[in-house]
């Protein structure tokens, strides 16, 4: 069954066969078939193959009862073994996601690095360099005019769309100067954003508590470490702490609200060291979403980060898999 590459739409079946005794099956696969992702299913269950027509013998070796999950061996489909390959090395976390972000951009045969930026990466804001990057392959490649392309450009430029509209509704917007930051420290001291002028500087919000944020923590730390002397830093605003609700189910008594501020606060500072954010600008109110920071930039979710230039001017909103080309080109 032939699919487009996303799997929700125009599916039709190409043929069937039927499994013998032992659980095994052939199936001949028509001639001059489209480039693209077809689904072999059994039962209920259903395996995935990225097919561009040259395959001559495709041989698939798997447990029926495990077959989801991209838990299956494929041979003679190099598009196919190279994206199992990445989601088993990704799963098994033998690789990170920058590490399989640069492997899809770099090495991956084209329908595999478009299956794994839809798959993995999928269809949002800050994976657009990687899309727009793959897409630029496909363009220059014998894929273009065929289904699989058009429709994987279509998702690429509805997503570019996206996020211009994103950004149109951004409180801070590209090229504008970022608006000042001034809050207390670990140490109750007051820092300032506009004291970093004349420094590249990553303004990262984010949280102890975050999950996103701790695990996009180790990428951040190594483009610090690799660029620090060369005039790059993060200002790291924390929404951790208490807020107005806590509070108030805490029945405002001092005491508690005290007690659990003060928890708060050691969380911050243990997250810091744990995850080794060894640069000295880390900022808190310790109102968590009521932070006046957060409400300046407009920032409701987190991990957020917010690039600046050595002029205070924001240059980049959320670079997260570009990180390092971003810091880079600013620098």
């Amino acid at each position: 069954e032939r699919s487009p590459l996303d799997g929700t739409k125009e599916n039709f079946a190409l043929g069937q066969s039927t499994l013998n005794a032992n659980g095994a099956f052939d199936f001949e696969i028509p001639d001059n078939m489209e480039p693209g992702m077809y689904k072999l299913k059994i039962g209920a269950q259903v395996a995935e193959l990225l097919l561009d027509g040259t395959e001559q013998n495709v041989i698939i070796d798997a447990d029926l009862k495990t077959l989801g999950n991209y838990n299956y061996v494929v041979k003679g489909s190099p598009n196919t073994e190279f994206f199992l390959q990445a989601v088993s090395d990704y799963k098994n976390r033998n690789l990170n996601s920058n590490q399989l972000m640069e492997l899809t951009k770099n090495d991956a045969p084209l329908l595999a690095a478009m299956q794994l930026g839809i798959k993995i990466f999928r269809m949002r804001t800050e994976s657009l360099p990687l899309h727009e990057s793959i897409l630029k392959k496909v363009n220059s490649s014998d894929l273009v005019g065929k289904k699989v392309a058009t429709e994987y450009g279509m998702q690429v430029s509805m997503l570019r769309s996206k996020k211009v509209r994103a950004e149109a509704q951004m409180k801070v917007k590209i090229g504008q100067k970022a608006p000042e930051i001034s809050l207390p420290g670990l140490n109750g001291e007051v820092q300032n954003l506009s004291d970093l002028k004349g420094k590249v500087v990553l303004i990262d919000f984010w949280a102890s508590w975050c999950k996103p944020c701790r695990a996009a923590n180790p990428k951040v730390v190594e483009i610090y470490n690799k660029y620090k002397d060369q005039g790059f830093t993060v200002f790291s605003v924390s929404l951790d702490g208490l807020d107005t609700r806590t509070k108030q189910r805490l029945g405002n008594d001092e005491s508690r609200i005290k007690s659990l501020m003060d928890r708060s606060k050691e969380q911050w500072k243990a997250a810091i060291e744990q995850d080794k954010l060894t640069w000295d600008h880390h900022v808190s109110d310790l109102k968590k979403w009521e932070s006046i920071a957060a409400s300046t930039y407009g920032v409701k979710n987190i991990p957020q980060t917010f690039l600046i230039d050595r002029e205070g001017n924001l240059v980049s909103h959320n670079p997260k898999f570009d990180l390092e080309n971003q810091v880079k080109k600013v620098l």
